[in-house]
């Protein structure tokens, strides 16, 4: 009975433990560290409870595939993202990560494969925006439009969604409905240098240079090593003066 509770007592003193070294691994992550952060996860993940749904495995190895994504490990992150989908067979988030990882590496087939399966569990509006930015890629503009509008009617609070409509409806010709997205965009997102550039590039497009600058004048602020604002914001000015 006594080596019982020792037992009860020493597995209720692991489990905070455990959680402030998933805690440390995830600053680490932030401030990337992300080997660091890996060696942290791989002494608190007990490969042996990958069945059970209720252990913290999941998010230990959803923040290791992330690790490893950062790292440019791409075999080892999709191990730890299949890993996730089958402990939690229900959850579409480690489909939607994969899928951007392997947009995000240029494996777009791969990465709509994972699209279409993580789409047979839920109509989530992060796949349909991964399946929008694969969609953006392969040229077909129309499509992607279509898709990042299907991404923000789940969740109107998305503001990548938004912005990635802005930037198709750009190379569609369409400026003045671009600006929309792009301004929606920036309300939501209002520190973001690079929605404030996609503004005044908008604006540029519209014949607005005035407004344009004032746009772009504060996204130099908060960027002021971004070629593409700086480049905008001189093109602005130079307008302005003829």
């Amino acid at each position: 009975m006594r080596s019982f509770l020792a037992t009860i007592t020493l597995f209720m003193l692991m489990i905070p433990a455990a959680h402030a070294s998933y805690e440390e691994a995830l600053r680490l992550f932030d401030e990337k560290k992300h080997r660091e952060s890996l060696k942290i996860l791989g002494s608190i993940l007990d490969a042996k409870k990958d069945s059970d749904p209720s252990s913290p495995n999941y998010k230990i190895r959803f923040l290791a595939a992330h690790n490893h994504w950062k790292l440019g490990n791409r075999d080892s992150s999709t191990q730890h993202f299949q890993k996730c989908m089958q402990i939690r067979p229900d959850s579409v988030d480690p489909y939607v990560d994969i899928a951007l990882m392997l947009a995000d590496m240029k494996r777009y087939k791969d990465a709509e494969s994972y699209v279409k399966k993580g789409l047979d569990i839920k109509k989530d509006a992060m796949l349909y925006y991964a399946y929008g930015r694969i969609a953006m890629h392969n040229d077909s503009l129309w499509r992607a439009k279509e898709l990042f509008e299907k991404s923000i009617s789940i969740n109107p609070e998305l503001y990548n969604a938004y912005n990635s409509l802005g930037l198709v409806l750009m190379k569609l010709d369409r400026a003045s409905e671009a600006n929309t997205a792009f301004t929606a965009a920036l309300s939501m997102n209002t520190g973001s240098a690079e929605i404030m550039n996609n503004v005044g590039y908008s604006l540029i497009a519209m014949g607005k240079h005035d407004v344009a600058v004032k746009y772009l004048e504060k996204a130099h602020l908060i960027n002021p090593e971004s070629r593409s604002i700086k480049a905008n914001l001189e093109f602005a000015r130079a307008r302005l003066k003829k």
